[in-house]
């Protein structure tokens, strides 16, 4: 997470509003979480937020830096 945090840095997206993200639901129509895609400029990083935290992100105004340092906040590999 901090090679992605210096990348987001050096590239100068930390204020970059987040805009692509989907909900992850299981079989049974139950939601876990979300997960928000970061593009840079070499490749595009997931994000997973728990369910109930991603709720909040979604309703404001959601830049790559709050998310990236959202205690919840968990990046995919």
């Amino acid at each position: 997470m901090q090679q992605l945090l210096q990348l987001v840095e050096k590239e100068k997206l930390g204020k970059q509003p987040v805009t692509q993200h989907t909900l992850i639901i299981d079989d049974k129509q139950v939601i876990h979480g979300a997960l928000f895609f970061v593009k840079t400029a070499r490749k595009t990083f997931k994000i997973m937020v728990p369910t109930p935290y991603y709720e909040a992100l979604l309703t404001s105004k959601l830049t790559v830096q709050s998310l990236l340092k959202h205690p919840e906040a968990m990046l995919l590999s």
